[in-house]
């Protein structure tokens, strides 16, 4: 009886390693099959994206060919439409190429910057642009990370144009920056209709929309690159929000210690 106990230790103590390298293998090919679902995924749908306006550009020449734009009038609206669609396509591959790159790991530019100044300027330009409604900044005086300046200041710019093209006419914007656990944390808040449940978990995806219909020419790629440049720099990033109360997004980002140490 002793010696089938032992036996049996034995065994198991030989199958465990070879146990172990099989559950990591398996694992491998797990995540492997699933990184090949994402990336087939993210194709189709870049495609779908590229398809609308080249579809759209198609239809214009198609008309001008068949002699249906003979009035000036109507072929300068055409171009006009076919200018808007070119600029829809180059704003979705360059962030498609700006997500190649993160996903690529390549290194950011890093340097001391302030969130804060890049805030008030993202603000400021925002206040031009949407002159309708009130957009207010508050926190910090000052708030340094050392991090890549014009990534951290279009995760901003995503961040706030995404509060103002997803909210109606005239809705508040609030942009708070603030220091807290040796972190930098930059929120903004909306007093817009908020995000049903359903919606929360995806708002960082690829392509998603929670709202079609209101996209606005938007690539639904705003957020997504939010996530991807915040995590690059070691940051986090989450959305709270409930109908009728209003969304914030909030980023954070390490402080920058040297800076802190030499002041």
């Amino acid at each position: 009886m002793k010696r089938s106990r032992w036996r049996l230790a034995v065994i198991a103590l030989l199958a465990g390693p070879e146990a172990a390298v099989a559950t990591a293998v398996r694992n491998a090919f797990d995540a492997q099959r699933r990184a090949q679902d994402r990336l087939r995924s993210f194709v189709a749908d870049a495609s779908h994206e590229l398809r609308t306006p080249l579809a759209t550009m198609h239809g214009w020449i198609d008309l001008y060919a068949q002699g249906g734009l003979r009035d000036p009038e109507q072929l300068d609206h055409a171009m006009a439409r076919m200018q808007a669609e070119v600029g829809r396509m180059r704003l979705l591959v360059d962030e498609l190429s700006l997500l190649a790159q993160l996903d690529a790991a390549q290194p950011l530019d890093r340097e001391p910057v302030d969130v804060v100044a890049l805030a008030g300027e993202v603000v400021d330009d925002a206040r031009v642009v949407s002159a309708d409604r009130v957009i207010t900044m508050r926190g910090a005086a000052e708030a340094v990370v050392d991090g890549d300046g014009p990534r951290i200041q279009q995760v901003l710019r995503n961040l706030v144009g995404n509060a103002v093209q997803h909210t109606r006419p005239g809705t508040p914007v609030t942009v708070s920056v603030g220091t807290r656990d040796e972190q930098v944390e930059v929120a903004v808040h909306d007093e817009g209709d908020g995000i049903a449940p359903e919606h929360l978990p995806h708002v960082f995806d690829r392509f998603y929309r929670a709202d079609p219909g209101r996209g606005g020419g938007s690539s639904g790629l705003g957020l997504a690159i939010v996530e991807a440049i915040t995590t690059a720099h070691g940051g986090t990033v989450g959305v709270t929000s409930a109908p009728g109360r209003g969304t914030t997004v909030r980023v954070t980002f390490p402080a920058d210690h040297a800076t802190r140490r030499g002041r």
